[in-house]
């Protein structure tokens, strides 16, 4: 399955309007940005959180006036900032196959561009017609930064199995939510449908990141389309590494949270990961929440929508990059 799968078919005119008003977010502004902009959006991603947007408004009578696209758009430009901010507090030289904004232009362009996306995004959330969407979009960035600070500021050590999903639920989850809650609610959905894409939504994120933190784990560079082990080498403990010191012991807990590690010790230690079965373990956990999204759909009006839905949470999960 590919990204132009199945589950594109039914909003792929609106994915591609978005694509199209993507490439256009840095038209008229500074140069720099008009070029990071090129760079970001010349080649679309796997554009999972706008496919989820359109496909949830479907539930909702009013789907066809709301201004849909404008969500996609502004919660993928909200996305798409969180990263260029995320690979500058990383380091991170790569992502899909190509050189980051901080590694391309430096950290000063990359903040200023990633501000510059999220103000873009703020425009277009400000012009929705419901202030209950504009305030969610709102409390998902609180959500995205208080996911992000809980890692870099925490204490150094192994965090609890517990602690890693709630981490996990502020920095990933909580935007594919607002993306189908979002979508739902502009599109007026009754509420126990809003409710119910909420928390397929959180449920399809949670899914989703284990599965993201097994492929750093378990991927290769080229597929990936970034370096491999880079949650290891900076010593951010992710699920399969949290399940894999159950067998490998505190002094190897210590070791996988040094921030700093050469190259030769993040392959043994990639080794030593690979050895348990921390990863297969994460692989079962990622499936359980996989499940209980699916288990969500199947409450939802029976049309060709949740079946997109169905098909885009199997994709999410059983990807190679």
């Amino acid at each position: 399955m590919t990204a132009t799968a199945g589950f594109r078919t039914l909003v792929s005119a609106e994915l591609d309007e978005l694509e199209r008003r993507l490439r256009d977010v840095g038209r008229g502004a500074h140069p720099t940005f008009a070029a990071t902009v090129a760079h970001l959006f010349g080649s679309p991603g796997k554009m999972l959180r706008p496919t989820l947007v359109l496909l949830s408004a479907r539930f909702g009578p009013s789907y066809r006036d709301a201004k849909i696209v404008d969500l996609a758009e502004s919660l993928e430009l909200v996305h798409t900032a969180s990263l260029v901010h995320d690979d500058i507090i990383d380091g991170s030289l790569m992502r899909r196959n190509q050189a980051t904004v901080n590694a391309r232009w430096g950290d000063e362009v990359a903040v200023i561009s990633g501000d510059y996306l999220f103000a873009k995004a703020y425009a277009l959330a400000a012009v929705l017609p419901k202030p209950e969407v504009i305030s969610l979009v709102a409390q998902t960035v609180f959500a995205l930064c208080d996911g992000e600070l809980k890692e870099i500021t925490g204490e150094p050590r192994v965090p609890t199995e517990r602690e890693y999903l709630e981490r996990i639920e502020l920095k990933t989850a909580s935007l594919y939510a607002a993306c189908c809650q979002g979508a739902a609610m502009l599109a007026d959905a009754d509420a126990e449908i809003v409710a119910t894409l909420g928390s397929f939504g959180t449920n399809f994120g949670l899914a989703f990141q284990i599965a993201d933190d097994v492929l750093d784990l378990d991927g290769d560079d080229e597929t990936l389309g970034k370096h491999v082990g880079q949650d290891l080498e900076r010593g951010m403990l992710t699920l399969p590494m949290i399940y894999a010191l159950d067998e490998l012991g505190p002094v190897v807990g210590r070791r996988f949270l040094a921030a700093r590690k050469s190259s030769e010790e993040t392959r043994d230690l990639l080794k030593d990961v690979r050895r348990t079965s921390g990863i297969d373990r994460a692989r079962e956990r990622a499936g359980h929440f996989r499940s209980l999204a699916l288990a969500v759909l199947e409450t939802l009006p029976d049309q060709p929508e949740r079946d997109a839905l169905a098909e885009i949470t199997y994709f999410a999960t059983e990807r190679e990059r």
